[in-house]
């Protein structure tokens, strides 16, 4: 009899696909700010952020679809595509910007070298 049961229920797929891509969402959403990495002139960083980002859109939005075919709680998945579309615009903005960063990075380090020289 619990045969027969199991062969007619079928299991939710699709929640590891929205746990991966929360998680994604979540270190996409740090990456980009680093501000170690800014400071030390690296805008690949933001670049990854991106990607990561993105993926976790992907992900959730893929999840979404398998949880709704088999009958799985959306929740997840659904935090996931939230947290990631926000962290991409977020993402977005820091690799448009960084370039401006670390001009203006340079620019205070070369005044502080000037007036160095002139002490």
């Amino acid at each position: 009899m619990s045969e027969n049961l199991d062969a007619t229920t079928m299991k939710p797929e699709g929640k590891g696909a929205a746990v991966g891509g929360f998680i994604l969402s979540l270190v996409g959403i740090v990456v980009p700010f680093n501000v170690i990495a800014v400071l030390m002139g690296s805008a690949v960083m933001a670049y990854i952020g991106l990607v990561l980002c993105l993926a976790s859109v992907i992900l959730c939005a893929m999840a979404m679809g398998k949880l709704k075919k088999t009958g799985g709680k959306r929740g997840l998945a659904i935090a996931g595509l939230v947290i990631g579309l926000v962290a991409t615009v977020w993402s977005a903005m820091a690799v448009m910007s960084i370039g401006e960063a670390i001009d203006a990075r340079n620019k205070g380090v070369s005044e502080f070298q000037k007036e160095l020289r002139n002490m």
